[in-house]
């Protein structure tokens, strides 16, 4: 087994928008308000310019995409936020997530940010959890009605590290 994290590849941002509408959905029940949202994001990124303080990294796994992680910046220009972060199911407790959160750390703090935020939600046991122990905590938290597509409420969960 041979985890490889590294810069997403022209194209690939089709296999992150994809991946977060085949498994928020089969997983979660989250419906096109949360998936065309997070195709958006990853779509968008080989067109936008980015320096050093952005970067949409793979997880490759013996040659197959197993997930990803994005860099970016936000209106603050100390803080950054971690976005996209996916694994995919059968592929999750290998390391993969430990090793993609670890190179977008490593280059969060190499190009000065202070403070990461991030949001993610209730649902997300594993991904709260791996958060936590990597020093985030808690400091906002938003219903939201518009992802399930089983009408449950969604807590949206506003977390914050800082770095420095």
């Amino acid at each position: 087994m041979s985890i490889i994290v590294r810069p997403y590849r022209s194209g690939e941002e089709l296999y992150v928008a994809d991946a977060h509408r085949r498994i928020y959905t089969e997983e979660y029940h989250w419906g096109p308000s949360f998936t065309h949202y997070a195709a958006e994001i990853a779509l968008s990124f080989p067109s936008r310019s980015h320096d050093a303080g952005e970067e949409l990294w793979i997880a490759e796994l013996d040659g197959n995409l197993v997930g990803s992680v994005m860099l970016c910046r936000t209106a603050e220009e100390t803080i950054g936020q971690l976005r996209l972060f996916l694994v995919e199911k059968a592929h999750r407790c290998q390391g993969i997530g430990h090793a993609l959160t670890t190179v977008l750390l490593e280059r969060a703090r190499a190009v000065g940010y202070k403070q990461l935020i991030l949001w993610s939600a209730s649902p997300l046991h594993e991904a709260l959890s791996h958060y936590e122990k990597l020093g985030f905590h808690t400091v906002e938290t938003v219903d939201n009605h518009d992802w399930s597509l089983v009408s449950e409420v969604v807590t949206e969960i506003k977390m914050v590290l800082n770095l420095m």
